[in-house]
């Protein structure tokens, strides 16, 4: 079986090296044009300056964070902290995440999820075996956002 994977592994490697052969012959080469060179003689006319603009820059939101009950389910306990600045979600923070068996994998993605859908609404089809946990997350981020 190793012998096998070895003589797989070689074949492809040496088709790659192969390819990337080809696709440097068939490259196509620049020619170097070189830059003008700068000269002592002042310009006639002088280049006209940007006026600068009074218009003030927005005021950053201050960002403000709200903490979650501690949802208890059958595999563990899930607290969140959410951060937002205006109205959006800039960060989720998991103060208590646990799970057994493996599902405390599943928080990272219900994580970047979230904040993706900047709201308790996402789809989480994507993550199998985690309903529990999904629940749990889902529940503890309403109620997180219900607090601002």
């Amino acid at each position: 079986m190793r012998k096998t994977t070895q003589v797989i592994m070689g074949a492809l490697t040496l088709g790659s090296v192969v390819t990337g052969v080809q696709l440097g012959s068939n490259a196509k080469t620049q020619e170097f044009v070189p830059s003008p060179l700068p000269t002592d003689k002042p310009t006639t006319e002088p280049t006209p300056s940007a006026t600068p603009t009074n218009t003030p820059a927005p005021k950053p939101q201050p960002q403000v964070s709200r903490t979650s009950d501690a949802i208890s389910y059958r595999y563990g306990v899930v607290q969140l902290t959410v951060v937002k600045s205006g109205s959006t979600i800039t960060d989720i923070r998991l103060d208590q995440a646990t799970a057994t068996n493996g599902r405390s994998a599943a928080f990272n993605y219900l994580v970047q999820v979230a904040l993706q859908a900047q709201s308790a609404n996402f789809d989480s089809s994507m993550l199998t075996g985690a309903t529990f946990t999904v629940d749990a997350f889902t529940q503890a981020l309403t109620n997180a956002l219900n607090q601002f």
